[in-house]
């Protein structure tokens, strides 16, 4: 079917593979195949796979394991050959994978009308840093994760913040994760690394005493809103607190209607009194016409806020409206429930407990004021422990002194009722199995709970009601019948012993 064709003289001469096929209108033609320099066994294996292919063609076959194993192995040239026989399909060539910078550009250019503006900003930053890294001309598939570990700790060498690094981490998943959607890059390069965010450093609490200075050491009265705004009702500054309208207040329910453009949520803030009577102040002195609750600018904010914080005579501190926002939730959650301050803040309770909720120092203090031992032992008393005499649900007071469990234990089975022995509370569970009531105490002869189920294994004919009043009516009997009982004798033999 094939043959093999020398194509030159010498030792190794170049060889070919001649065979015979159907060309396009169906008249048989000679074809060849071009091998170059290879051996005479190399040729041998060519030969075969040919003849192969070009039965599997004829007979309309998928051709076998081993032939399609030698087809996916054999260079490009060769296998173009082949395919331009007839004899297999063309290979699709692999796309060209885009440079960093290639790819950043179309990712940012994407994203532009998707995500918000202040996130696409930091999506630009990062990716700026890992051009700047790993070279804007590199193809996605060559950069490796040594590489970009080599980028995070470059990062950490910039004495950059560890939340701010894991920030650029988090958004290099990002570009790279889209990639890997798109099958332009099969892995991450950016997986492994640390990227979950941090709990916030909640050292600072602004106490209301702070919170008072600050507000007198206040130019104006925009200033004392905006203050009291973050304090005292959470709000992000300037974001929420420069959106917020006159119509935004419910003057009758106290509460604030606020929008957060980063979650694009509306929420409820109560207004505490103090906020209501600055809002009450500021109203009263806005312009005809004048809507915004809060004219300020927003540029200068944290300077201008360091500023009156100096002349209060408080020492300035870290993100400082952040602060403020983070007090108010914790001033919130020391008085009620935490599902609904962290609504009124406008994040989950996960965020709150992570990132906002602290501890004060005069909540510390307060702790560290009490006598665990006294409260310890009061709380004894209460339950009945101590010289305090518990009350009943019907008010009546039950007087359990020292010694009660030793008295009815030398009355038991003496008495009718448990309230008929002097110290004994009768109706009371106590520790002591002994003190019982009435209806416990008839639902057996003995205190042995397995007695009368083993005389009815004995003896069916025993029912419980008349076993129940031969002990309600022969007590003192029943003293003396209790060990002969104990030995699982049968109820006749204890009416003869009677």
């Amino acid at each position: 079917m094939a043959s093999i064709t020398k194509l030159g003289s010498g030792k190794q001469p170049p060889r070919a593979i001649d065979f015979v096929d159907a060309d396009e209108n169906g008249r048989r033609k000679r074809k060849r195949v071009r091998l170059g320099i290879v051996t005479h066994r190399e040729a041998l294996e060519a030969k075969l796979r040919i003849e192969k292919l070009l039965t599997a063609k004829r007979l309309n076959q998928s051709i076998d394991a081993e032939t399609a194993a030698w087809l996916a192995g054999v260079s490009d040239d060769i296998h173009e050959k082949i395919a331009r026989h007839g004899l297999c399909e063309p290979r699709v060539p692999e796309p060209t994978c885009p440079t960093l910078r290639e790819w950043i550009d179309t990712f940012l250019d994407e994203k532009q009308h998707t995500v918000k503006a202040s996130s696409l900003l930091r999506l630009r930053q990062t990716a700026e840093r890992l051009a700047g890294s790993l070279g804007e001309q590199s193809r996605l598939n060559e950069i490796t994760t040594a590489e970009t570990a080599a980028w995070r700790a470059s990062m950490l060498a910039e004495e950059l913040a560890e939340a701010t690094v894991r920030l650029h981490c988090r958004n290099a998943k990002t570009i790279f994760a889209e990639a890997v959607d798109r099958e332009l890059i099969a892995r991450n390069p950016c997986g492994k690394l640390k990227s979950a965010t941090i709990a916030a450093n909640r050292d600072r609490f602004i106490t209301a005493e702070e919170t008072v200075a600050l507000l007198d050491a206040a130019p104006n009265l925009q200033w004392r809103l905006l203050i009291a705004l973050g304090r005292l009702a959470g709000l992000r500054v300037p974001s929420e607190s420069h959106l917020l309208k006159w119509g935004h207040v419910d003057w009758e329910r106290s509460r604030l209607q606020v929008y957060a453009p980063k979650t694009d949520q509306t929420r409820f803030v109560p207004a505490v009194p103090e906020l209501l009577e600055l809002l009450r102040e500021g109203y009263d002195r806005a312009a005809d016409g004048e809507s915004d609750i809060i004219t300020l600018s927003r540029r200068n904010l944290q300077r201008n806020l360091n500023v009156i914080a100096r002349r209060a005579g408080v020492a300035p501190w870290p993100a400082p409206w952040q602060t403020l926002r983070r007090s108010a939730e914790t001033m919130f959650a020391m008085k009620y429930p935490q599902h609904a301050v962290s609504g009124w803040i406008g994040h989950s309770v996960a965020v709150s407990l992570k990132h906002y909720v602290q501890t004060p120092e005069s909540v510390v203090a307060q702790a560290s004021s009490e006598h665990a031992l006294s409260a310890a032992e009061s709380a004894a008393e209460t339950r009945g422990n101590g010289s305090k005499s518990p009350e009943t649900s019907s008010g009546a007071k039950v007087t359990v002194r020292a010694g009660a469990n030793e008295k009815a234990a030398e009355c038991w089975g003496k008495q009718h009722s448990a309230a008929d022995c002097e110290g004994t509370p009768g109706g009371i569970r106590t520790p002591d199995r002994r003190i019982r009531n009435p209806l416990q105490r008839s639902r057996g002869i003995c205190r042995n709970r397995f007695l009368f189920r083993d005389l009815r294994r004995r003896d069916a004919s025993i029912q419980p009601a008349k076993l129940s009043i031969f002990y309600t009516h022969f007590a003192a009997i029943g003293r003396f019948l209790y060990p002969i009982l104990y030995r699982q004798t049968s109820l006749k033999r204890v009416m003869q012993c009677v």
